[in-house]
């Protein structure tokens, strides 16, 4: 279940808005094209996530998700990646690795 805010680490929160910079930021780093669109009125049945369009990695997310609905559904379409050799603040890796734990 997610929280209002998250654990950075002992003693500190990582609050929503910070963690979802930090997990669009990461996208960035891997060439990840981070799209925001409102997928219901585009006629599509998805709830966004990861894809390849010609070969091209993106991620979709709904614009008019909830902020923690953006938050799964980037963390999860990131821990299908190979998040290897980048930086990665250890608590947003955690959320990352523990995605599947979460509902909305």
């Amino acid at each position: 279940m997610f929280q209002s805010r998250w654990p950075a680490k002992r003693g500190v929160m990582m609050n929503d808005a910070t963690l979802l910079q930090h997990l669009e930021e990461i996208a960035e780093r891997l060439g990840v094209e981070l799209r925001y669109e409102n997928l219901g009125q585009s006629g599509l049945r998805t709830e966004g996530g990861f894809c390849k369009v010609s070969g091209k990695s993106m991620i979709l997310v709904n614009r008019r998700d909830p902020r923690r609905r953006k938050i799964l559904v980037l963390a999860r379409s990131l821990s299908k990646l190979n998040l290897e050799g980048i930086f990665i603040p250890p608590a947003v890796r955690r959320i990352i690795e523990n995605q599947s734990d979460w509902t909305v």
